[in-house]
């Protein structure tokens, strides 16, 4: 026999110490599992009229008392109090409805809360409310700004409900906590081993007996020039003027290999970390602290060990000799950037010699040619609290031409002797670009190459020795970097299609510098390859055929892929910085330029603040549909038209940003650069009239030898455009026409056509017309090429043959295949 069902008042007991699940209150009260039904229909009676409520984890709870019915009557009236501009969904719309929308998925609203678990958000732009979604944590704080995307209310026919939108939130985020999160996802270091912190402590600083068999310089003028903040100096510059009128050019660099013993856990841990890691808010060093920013680092007034590169130059600064030797040195003067510029400006003699001489260095170094790429590096401004506040690009003054050009002779130099002592020398080397990034370049930015000094064809010519060095595409890329000056996005994009640099054990070249000789000898606080060379620049005698702790040539395989990954940190670090900052301006609209277009989206940069992110092809507002032509470069709306190319400037909404992967996701919600006109080019025109007029030739050939070309669909067709022009030529002044399949394949037999009607003219001016007429007689039907048939009746007799066969019922067409 069935079990009775309980009471309310029996219900209400049971749910008031805590809610429950429909199986927990039914095993609660002892009914069996057949009364299941009987059980839930008296449950929903009781939320029907408000005495229960079922919350999100579908628990029964007391409830307030309200009918269910009196808050969806409420609801309907809220509805039609906001009359037309309500929030219903809007009827079906047709595909060929071009009705243009602005929106975005992603909105912005304020969100407050209406019960224990009812939440509602009012969107920002409008003032239309929104009811949020049941989730089992709250969506966010009262009165919080959120972004929100809608979908259409699974029970209201006409309403949408609001989701908080996860990726474009930051939900109680510190910087602090973006950068943890950013050195764990990198696999940065975070410091050095036990054994390595007390080897390094037990390091003094340099006293006269490490000073023993070293050059001393101590008394020469020497400058060391940094950036302004810089920790470590590794690198100073002497020049003294000869009597000759020559100069004597000193690099003095730290001398790293001094302190950081061969094959030693320090030298380990230097080889697997093989940079200084740059952050817009740290550096993660290659050496420890102590060694990086102190007794190795060329302070001013302190003497200290270094490695220099004594460079003899005649008047004109051509490389007479050189000599590398460990040395002593105190620096004179270190200074900044824009210091070494106002000293310049109030004549100081020092500085006036290092921008003589450095001047002609330059001068020299650019007689074959010179690439110099305009390329913005960025900063980043920390407030008082260390947070990222505005990114900004980096100036490059005069100063910095100064000492870039020391420290490259001075690595060319070092390749050089590296060679000439025939050393196990880490060299810097640079292919030439591939034939097909040129080609691909060319067909996306024809217009680079217009004037080119060398031709496409040239490029892959075959070049003897084994050389980087390619003075014919250097030419062109000479001509390319000069044509893109100004434009950032094209300059990139040729930096793209060249070969990346990296290390190498033999000295191939450098393409980009145009020398075969190079390698790093400058910077040893911060790169390996330069600790490594100074290490093989100090071998003398026996030391220089020993077996070396390390293969040079996985060493140079470790360090160019360490590169690779640190340039790419290095480059979202400011991502992360940029998207900290647009945190707080979801929603926002910017002026925005297309800096590239992909498969997947288009890319766009903005200035202010300056950062970059992607637009989603489903995110440019409106209803179109985009394909990608890798082609041309660019996006095509199938439906509208509307094209997106690199360099267009458009509006967009910032949508969604994620500092710790520094990725912002943007809306395109219009175009402001205006659509390119399909213009008809000169070359278009000449090609056409060219095509017009060798088939009118041909029907004039025809007709001059009393036969008739077998007739093309279009051959009587005269456009309105097609004017007379001299000699009774057809000039086109319209638009093109696009030539056919068969036009294609049929040129080349007309050609041949034409030129045997010519002969056959030749040879009537001789006296032979009629044995060449008789001899087509003879001969039938002749085949002057594809799609072109001379018969070999005239046009009256053929047009009565064919009236002939009609009447016997076969048509012209069967008769010719019958024969």
């Amino acid at each position: 026999m069935a079990k009775e069902l309980p009471s309310e008042e029996q219900i209400i007991a049971i749910l008031r110490d805590e809610p429950m699940v429909g199986s927990q209150l039914r095993s609660a009260l002892g009914l069996p599992k057949k009364q299941k039904m009987a059980f839930k229909q008296l449950l929903a009676d009781m939320i029907e009229r408000g005495v229960l409520k079922r919350s999100a984890h579908k628990e029964y709870q007391l409830g307030d008392g309200e009918p269910l019915e009196d808050k969806r009557e409420k609801r309907r009236k809220k509805l039609a109090e906001q009359g037309v501009e309500d929030n219903r969904r809007p009827g079906a719309r047709s595909r060929r409805q071009t009705e243009k929308d602005s929106g975005t998925r992603v909105k912005r609203g304020i969100l407050h809360q209406t019960g224990d678990e009812d939440w509602q958000v009012t969107e920002i732009d409008t003032g239309k409310v929104y009811e949020m979604c049941h989730r089992r944590q709250a969506p966010g704080k009262e009165g919080e700004t959120i972004s929100f995307t809608l979908y259409p209310h699974p029970k209201l026919k006409h309403s949408y409900l609001a989701k908080v939108d996860r990726s474009a939130e930051i939900m109680n985020v510190t910087w602090d906590e973006v950068k943890t999160k950013f050195m764990e996802e990198s696999n940065l270091p975070k410091g050095f081993s036990p054994a390595i912190e007390k080897y390094v402590a037990s390091i003094t600083e340099p006293t006269e007996k490490d000073f023993k068999g070293r050059v001393d310089y101590r008394k020469l003028d020497i400058l060391c020039i940094d950036p302004e903040g810089a920790m470590d100096h590794d690198d100073a510059i002497s020049v003294e003027r000869k009597p000759n009128g020559g100069y004597k050019l000193g690099v003095h660099i730290a001398d790293v290999s001094y302190y950081v013993p061969e094959g030693s856990d320090l030298d380990e841990e230097a080889l697997e970390r093989s940079y200084t890691q740059y952050l817009p808010w740290t550096a993660v060093p290659m050496l420890p602290e102590k060694l990086s920013s102190g007794v190795c680092s060329l302070h001013e007034g302190v003497d200290r060990c270094a490695f220099t590169c004594m460079i003899d130059l005649d008047k004109e600064a051509n490389v007479l000799g050189w000599d590398f030797h460990r040395s002593v040195v105190n620096i004179t003067k270190g200074i900044t950037y824009q210091q070494a510029v106002k000293m310049m400006e109030e004549g100081d003699d020092s500085i006036k010699a290092l921008a003589e001489v450095t001047a002609l260095l330059k001068r020299n170094r650019t007689k074959d040619g010179l690439l110099e790429f305009q390329t913005t590096e960025y900063g980043c401004k920390f407030d008082e609290n260390g947070e990222p506040v505005k990114i900004f690009p980096r100036e490059h003054d005069d100063s910095n031409s100064w000492v870039e050009e020391c420290m490259l002779i001075a690595n060319n130099c070092c390749a050089k002797e590296l060679k000439q002592r025939k050393l196990q020398g880490i060299y810097r080397i640079h292919e030439a670009p591939d034939t097909k990034d040129i080609m691909e370049l060319y067909y996306m930015y024809p217009d680079l190459f217009k004037d080119a000094p060398v031709m496409l064809r040239d490029l892959g010519k075959p070049r003897s020795g084994d050389t980087n060095l390619n003075p014919v595409a250097f030419k062109l890329y000479e001509h390319l970097v000069k044509r893109a000056a100004g434009d950032e996005t094209l300059t990139n994009r040729i930096l793209r299609s060249m070969q990346k640099a990296h290390y190498d054990s033999n000295s191939f070249g450098h393409f980009a510098l145009n020398w075969q000789d190079y390698s790093h000898f400058t910077s040893p606080i911060r790169r390996y390859a330069d600790l490594w060379c100074h290490r093989e620049l100090a071998r003398k005698g026996k030391e220089i055929d020993a077996e070396r702790v390390n293969s040079v040539i996985e060493v140079c395989d470790l360090i160019s892929a360490n590169e690779i990954k640190n340039m790419k940190v290095e480059r979202i670090s400011i991502k992360v910085c940029s998207c900290w900052i647009l945190k707080s301006r979801i929603g926002d609209s910017f002026e925005a330029s297309v800096t590239g277009i992909e498969e997947w989206g288009i890319y766009v940069s903005i200035d202010d603040p300056i950062a970059e992110g992607l637009v989603r092809y489903r995110d440019i507002t409106g209803d179109d549909f985009y394909v990608f032509n890798p082609d041309q470069g660019l996006a095509f709306g199938k439906r509208s038209g509307r094209t997106f190319r690199r360099g267009d400037k458009v509006m967009v909404q910032l949508l969604r940003v994620d500092p710790l992967r520094g990725q912002a996701d943007f809306s395109i919600t219009e175009k402001l650069s205006p659509e390119p006109k399909k213009r008809r080019t000169r070359e278009d025109t000449e090609r056409d009239i060219r095509n017009f007029n060798e088939r009118a030739d041909r029907a004039a050939a025809a007709e001059a030898l009393g036969y008739v070309s077998q007739p093309d669909e279009d051959d009587d067709y005269e456009p309105e455009y097609v004017s007379r022009g001299r000699r009774g030529r057809r000039d086109f002044d319209g638009p093109i026409f696009e030539r056919t399949g068969r036009d294609s394949r049929e040129r080349g037999g007309f050609r041949k056509g034409r030129d045997e009607f010519d002969e056959g003219r030749r040879s009537d001016k001789r006296g032979k017309r009629g044995s060449e007429k008789r001899d087509f007689e003879k001969r039938g039907t002749r085949d002057f090429g594809e799609g072109f048939h001379v018969a070999s009746e005239p046009r009256e007799a053929r047009r009565g043959r064919r009236s002939s066969e009609k009447g016997r019922g076969r048509s012209s067409r069967g008769g010719r295949r019958g024969r």
